[in-house]
């Protein structure tokens, strides 16, 4: 499926969402914690497949012209097919309709494949935050088997900086 083909929508960010979407949300984050805070002070995007969510981003403002893509997460059945680019160029697309300059986004340093897509996306390395997983989560992050520890900051230009909602 094609990233063009693919539809996403902003919904209800309530607290608690589906179950359905909360999985997909705590795959992205696992503190429960963080993912209602981020509910309650962002956008909740999803992509659906036959009507089932497979795809999620929390987009929020952090800056007079930066907002932050968070809790970006698509079902493992349905990775490496178009949906992570899609909603990663929706979020884009509507950061850039709202007027902001930037998009930034935090990854942990173990995951080589967000990364990939990401900069795919036009992000690029804007610095580490060291034990980042460790200091803020209680218990242990693993991703592909390895813990995480350190965060990696990335940051994109966003499309239609002129335009504003």
């Amino acid at each position: 499926m094609s990233p063009e083909q693919i539809q996403i929508s902003r919904e209800a960010g309530d607290y608690p969402p589906s179950p359905s979407i909360l999985a997909l949300l705590l795959d992205a984050n696992p503190d429960e914690r963080q993912v209602a805070a981020h509910l309650a002070h962002g956008e909740l995007h999803v992509a659906r497949k036959n009507g089932i969510p497979v795809g999620v981003a929390i987009i929020c403002r952090t800056a007079a012209d930066t907002w932050e893509i968070m809790n970006c997460s698509v079902s493992p059945d349905c990775r490496r097919q178009g949906y992570g680019t899609a909603l990663v160029r929706h979020a884009l697309d509507v950061i850039g309709s709202k007027g902001a300059r930037y998009a930034e986004l935090g990854t942990s340093d173990t995951s080589p494949g967000p990364m990939a897509l990401y900069r795919s996306c036009g992000f690029y390395v804007t610095g580490t935050i060291k034990n980042h997983f460790t200091d803020n989560y209680p218990e242990p992050v693993w991703d592909n088997g390895v813990q995480c520890i350190d965060m990696i900051r990335m940051r994109a230009d966003t499309p239609h900086r002129d335009q504003k909602e």
